[in-house]
């Protein structure tokens, strides 16, 4: 069986699957071909920073000692 490629212009809220592709293992990828960014509605998180006197950074083997 030969894999359904198909473009879309205009993509539906729903797709419809052949019947001979029904009820079968698929994989279906849905990739968009043309480059919009991606509109989030919420604002970015905002994290607070604080001011230090020095950062203490352990070695690799003071971290992973036992």
């Amino acid at each position: 069986m030969q894999p359904l490629r198909t473009v879309v212009e205009d993509a539906p809220e729903m797709f419809l699957i052949p019947p001979e592709y029904r009820h079968r293992r698929l994989e279906l990828i849905i990739w968009p071909l043309d480059e919009q960014p991606i509109q989030v509605s919420d604002p970015p998180v905002m994290f607070r920073t604080m001011m230090v006197e020095r950062v203490i950074m352990p070695s690799r083997e003071e971290r992973y000692e036992r």
